[in-house]
Formats: C-alpha cells, structure tokens, sequence
C-alpha cells in the first residue's frame, strides 16, 4: 500500500480535519501540521453539472483574495487553469506560464505569496475541485518537502474535499462515485484477497492495484483500506455476496 513518511502524524492530522468546525479550520490544521505558506481548497462548480457560485476556502492574506477578485484574476491563473484539466498531482514549477498571466505573478509575489507550490485535482462523483498548497521555501527544499509529504498531502486533499461538500450540503449529499476499477478492487479485498492476488485476477500491475485501491479509500474518506472495504460494503457500492454488482 502507499507509504507515508508518517503514518502517526497523518492520521493525526486528519482527526483534526474531521474535527473542525470549518473548512477554513482544516486548512489551517493541515498548514501547520507540514509548515506549508498557505492553502487553498477551490471548488468550481458546488452541484454537479449546474453553474453556481464557486465555493473557495484560503488561508491566504485578505488583501489578496480582494485584489484577486476584484480584478478578476480567476480568469488568468495559470495554477487553476491547469488544476481543472490535469488528472493528478502537480508541481508548479511544471505548469507553462502564459505571457499575460506574467504580471498576474509579480501581484501575487508582491502580497506575500511564495512562488512554489503544489495543486492536487480531486475529482468526485462530476464534481472537480482543487486543493493548493504554496510556500515560499527555495526550490531545492521546496522539492524535497514534495517527495516528502506528497501521498499524506493527497489523501488530505480527499478529507478536506469530503468536509467542504458536508459544509455545503450536510449529510444530504450522494455517495461517492467509485469506478468500476475502484468497485472490483474492493470487492476482491473484501473476499480476502491482497493486492498480488488481485493484480493477477484483474491483470493489472499490483502498482495499478494499489492505485485503484487507494483512490477508492481516498474517495470513501476511510483511513485504511479495510475501512474502505466496510465502508463500501456499507454504503452498497459492492456486495461481496454478487460480482455483478462490481459491474455497475
């Protein structure tokens, strides 16, 4: 399974994310926890397929996000236009900079924000959000707190995503949507098999396995996969009972 450079510190950390009260206070938990700058959760469109009010929780300066609404930066950040296209983890030193986004960066850099950073897409059910972590570390320490913390940094992602959709719907939203993948993985695990045995039922990599499976455990909100499985058979997703049922 992925590994993480701290178990204890991980799960402490998202006990205090469900503790909070706000996602503002899950942020905060989350930047103190891995001495980030600041962090952001953006979340386009708050009902699946229907254009509302964007839904965003920041840690940075005031100042800014006023700057930043009110000239309509939203328009040319290159860091989320990039996180609502990309499917994975990314560095911001790998996004390409358009010129007219160029003095967009200056006015960031002269509010305090640092110009390293790292955006995780999380996407739920048709739901896509953002979840950005920025500091003003040098690069080169910049990149060895990534390779560090990056699997405890997605799997945050996914607790502070699944507290903004109970801040904005409560306990009236769907379940989450798990691939097909996602469902047959933790239908073989919930059977007892491991992820060599179900790389081989699948033919998949045991690498992909552990990807589907940690992706689902993510989605689920669970801290290990066995909650994920009992989560899953909970909420109906799979019923260990019918392989069909993994087909839907």
């Amino acid at each position: 399974m992925e590994q993480y450079e701290s178990p204890l510190r991980y799960h402490n950390v998202v006990q205090r994310i469900q503790a909070a009260s706000t996602v503002y206070e899950a942020l905060i938990a989350m930047q103190s926890t891995y001495d980030v700058d600041f962090a952001t959760y953006h979340l386009p469109l708050t009902v699946a397929d229907f254009v509302d009010t964007p839904y965003v929780r920041t840690t940075y300066p005031y100042k800014w996000v006023s700057h930043y609404l009110l000239n309509g930066h939203v328009k040319i950040d290159p860091v989320l236009r990039e996180g609502l296209v990309r499917q994975i983890p990314f560095d911001w030193r790998e996004v390409d900079i358009p010129k007219e986004a160029d003095e967009f960066l200056r006015e960031a850099w002269k509010h305090g924000l640092g110009s390293n950073g790292y955006s995780i897409p999380i996407v739920d059910n048709k739901r896509r959000a953002l979840f950005t972590l920025n500091s003003k570390r040098p690069s080169d320490q910049w990149s060895e707190t990534i390779n560090r913390y990056r699997n405890e940094w997605q799997g945050i992602g996914f607790h502070i995503h699944k507290k903004a959709i109970l801040e904005l719907h409560g306990e009236s939203d769907p379940v989450p949507h798990l691939s097909k993948r996602e469902k047959e993985c933790l239908y073989w695990t919930a059977l007892g098999k491991n992820s060599k045995d179900i790389a081989a039922i699948l033919e998949l990599s045991e690498y992909t396995t552990q990807s589907y499976l940690t992706s689902a455990r993510n989605k689920l909100g669970a801290a290990t996969i066995a909650s994920a499985t009992s989560r899953a058979i909970q909420l109906r997703l799979i019923n260990p009972y019918s392989y069909c049922n993994t087909l839907n």
